[in-house]
């Protein structure tokens, strides 16, 4: 349900945690840990968009708390990604501001109900070094206890959130030979550590803008399997359409036609124009 441009979600009492606490344990409630268990009831009632929405703001979003106590969202993406900006400010409310000279758009929400029906959608998804405590200090400010992220599978749809905002799709030359391969980059290892958990693939360190690591999957048999995520999870980035051109890039790819003497090869060339166009 809506109410004034803000999405309502059913509650429990206190996020499924108990009320009571014994005489040596009466600290603040915002000062509570709960585990996956003890909220689950909760956290499986909110829609795969709270899911998808925590991986955005584990990649590009940040969370703050103001000296004077006013929490705020922040998402910045590139102008490419103005679309994925707006639903999310057709779920939640806020507003979008134009970062001059740095071809980017920057999405806020500072509305204090909404922040708060924010923390009880995201709460339990948020697993990102650093955004852990911001929305531990955020989820103190609104009195909520914070909830501790349960571990991922093939049908978590965070995967297609941090995808939308680390990740990529490519296709390089490797001995004369197309190499389609599949990534996400981040500056901490447990960021990317999931992927590899769950889709296979390997993880790298590049020393290059001062160190991070990457996921990357480069074989068919994991690309397929990113695919067949791809199609049971919602991505709304606009480098997640190549993924509807994988399908395509095999058939081309199983008949040469990458090669310039094939009598494929300009079904090859139209094929990259709609690549690369799609980056655009």
């Amino acid at each position: 349900m809506f109410i004034s441009g803000f999405l309502v979600f059913p509650r429990s009492s206190q996020n499924g945690v108990s009320k009571t606490q014994s005489a040596g344990n009466q600290r603040h409630k915002s000062s509570l840990v709960g585990t996956s268990e003890t909220t689950r009831a909760t956290t499986e009632n909110h829609p795969p968009f709270c899911e998808w929405l925590a991986g955005i703001l584990d990649g590009d979003g940040t969370m703050k708390v103001s000296k004077q106590g006013y929490t705020t969202l922040e998402i910045t993406m590139g102008l490419e990604d103005l679309p994925l900006l707006r639903y999310i400010q057709h779920m939640l409310g806020g507003s979008m501001k134009m970062r001059s000279g740095a071809k980017a758009t920057r999405y806020r929400l500072q509305h204090q109900l909404g922040m708060k029906q924010l923390m009880n959608c995201i709460n339990g998804h948020v697993r990102h070094s650093a955004r852990l405590l911001q929305l531990h200090r955020v989820c103190q400010v609104h009195d909520i206890p914070v909830i501790l992220p349960k571990p991922l599978d093939a049908q978590s749809n965070w995967f297609a959130g941090f995808f939308d905002a680390d990740g990529t799709i490519c296709i390089a030359m490797k001995h004369q030979l197309p190499q389609l391969s599949i990534r996400v980059t981040n500056k901490h290892l447990q960021d990317v550590e999931s992927y590899k958990v769950v889709f296979g693939g390997n993880i790298y360190f590049d020393s290059s803008q001062n160190g991070y690591y990457q996921w990357s999957v480069q074989s068919r048999k994991d690309v397929i399997m990113m695919l067949d995520y791809f199609k049971s999870s919602t991505f709304r980035s606009h480098k997640s359409r190549r993924f509807f051109l994988i399908e395509e890039y095999y058939s081309l790819y199983d008949l040469k036609a990458f090669q310039p003497d094939s009598i494929h090869h300009k079904a090859w060339l139209a094929f990259l124009d709609k690549w690369n166009k799609l980056m655009i």
